[in-house]
């Protein structure tokens, strides 16, 4: 499938749908996008079940995950965090849309070990750390089973995340910077919510990912 079909495959049955469990991301970046880091603050409880909610909504409460065993309150130094001054850049640049987006990499890593550093004692999977990104920020695809196998089907490796995983996510955005901004612009113009290019590129291998496990006789994750 090329790229515009995949992410069609992946968005026509959300749009299709204003209750679609997808939704959930597309509700929790909405809500972060129109609070800003300078709201965080005086709706620190509200943004928590927020996140609570896409990250239930996206299975990280299911299993043996630590989540299942916490209240919401879990969520509020998380978004402390992201509400500090120092991310402010990836607040206002879409990452992997610009030309020298290889500046704010180290930033990126920065917020990821940052939420990490926010759920301490727990220890979080890279998993949910990236979705917590991808429904803040969208700075980063989330890292989930699907996604990886599709991710690792097009000749990507990943171990955890690090600079040389975010390199390949930039270098996928270059390549594919027509047809990215082209979806972009028509899933902006049907449901009005401009969704941010590492959430393109998430659609895109969860998607591919998806199919792989389909012909494998796998059940979605």
């Amino acid at each position: 499938m090329s790229i515009t079909e995949c992410l069609r495959a992946y968005h026509n049955p959300v749009a299709a749908d204003e209750h679609h469990r997808l939704r959930s991301w597309e509700h929790c970046y909405r809500y972060f996008r129109r609070v800003g880091p300078t709201g965080l603050a005086g709706e620190r409880d509200t943004a928590a079940l927020q996140l609570g909610f896409y990250l239930a909504s996206w299975g990280m409460y299911r299993g043996s995950s630590f989540l299942l065993q916490r209240a919401y309150t879990v969520h509020r130094p998380v978004i402390d965090c992201l509400a500090e001054s120092r991310f402010l850049p990836l607040w206002t640049r879409e990452f992997g849309a610009g030309e020298h987006d290889t500046e704010l990499q180290p930033l990126v890593l920065d917020a990821g070990a940052a939420v990490r550093r926010a759920y301490a004692p727990d220890e979080p999977t890279d998993t949910l750390v990236t979705k917590v990104l991808l429904g803040t920020l969208g700075c980063l695809p989330a890292c989930d089973s699907l996604f990886l196998r599709g991710f690792k089907a097009e000749g990507n490796g990943f171990s955890v995340l690090n600079e040389r995983f975010v390199e390949r996510l930039l270098r996928f955005c270059r390549a594919n910077a027509t047809d990215l901004s082209s979806e972009q612009h028509r899933i902006e113009g049907l449901g009005g919510v401009r969704y941010p290019l590492m959430k393109l590129v998430d659609m895109y291998f969860w998607q591919r990912g998806r199919e792989l496990a389909a012909s494998d006789g796998l059940e979605d994750e």
